[in-house]
């Protein structure tokens, strides 16, 4: 599509609804994980302690906000569930971050809901000549899983998340993972996240455009300045690609 040949979407916020499916899901891992913690105490004991878990990653569950900054919008599934366990006390720190890690991949993959039909935009794309991946700060499984739960998995050539093997955002090994996998140069692809480690990794990997996107966490003031484009969402993606022609390769 006007000379790029693969693009590299970020997850939740991006294709992926973020409020109805990582808030609840978050509300959901957050008591289950106060009850693990706190097995013989009184319920508003743990309800106390699953309040103050889903404050420590960034959502005010009274004024229902969520700071784009925070670790929920920003972090790994790993990073939270350490967090959590070192929060509430746990022993036997591992198998309490795989439970907890459980916990929110049930919860998020039964609610993801899609920001818009992927499937029609993935199959145009496809249809376009581009390689598409997704790369996210969930693990890899539940991305997986979640693609697979929409019907839409065949069309994804690349998947990671942070346990994947490339590193984390804002690193580049991401964007490096998916060229290495589809034979590509990094000036050949286009990031599109709403967050900015998103458009961190774009930058850092070299990658050929960074695109942001209105539909998460975050608003034009925290991203314009390190993107190359914004755009509300990604219904407005394939407009933005066939006016905006590939950088030459150095």
């Amino acid at each position: 599509m006007n000379g790029w040949k693969g693009v590299l979407f970020d997850k939740d916020g991006t294709l992926i609804d973020f409020h109805n499916t990582w808030v609840p899901a978050t509300v959901s891992t957050a008591y289950a994980t106060a009850h693990l913690a706190l097995p013989e105490a009184e319920q508003a004991a743990r309800d106390d302690l699953a309040r103050r878990l889903v404050g420590t990653i960034g959502y005010d569950l009274e004024t229902k906000t969520l700071d784009p900054e925070s670790l929920l919008a920003r972090g790994s599934l790993g990073e939270i569930a350490a967090l959590w366990v070192e929060h509430a006390g746990m022993q036997g720190m591992q198998d309490a971050i795989e439970r907890i890690g459980g916990e929110f991949r049930v919860h998020a993959v039964g609610s993801a809901a899609p920001l818009v039909p992927l499937g029609p935009l993935f199959e145009r794309l496809r249809g376009a000549g581009l390689k598409l991946g997704v790369a996210t700060m969930d693990t890899t499984l539940s991305a997986q899983q979640t693609f697979a739960n929409l019907a839409i998995d065949h069309l994804l050539d690349f998947v990671t998340g942070f346990d994947g093997g490339h590193g984390e955002k804002p690193g580049p090994g991401m964007v490096h993972g998916f060229c290495a996998a589809m034979g590509l140069h990094p000036a050949e692809v286009v990031v599109v996240g709403d967050s900015m480690h998103d458009l961190s990794m774009a930058k850092a990997a070299g990658a050929g455009l960074a695109v942001a996107v209105l539909s998460g966490v975050a608003g034009h003031e925290h991203l314009h300045e390190a993107a190359d484009h914004v755009i509300q969402g990604i219904g407005e993606l394939e407009a933005l690609l066939a006016r905006v022609g590939a950088r030459a390769i150095a």
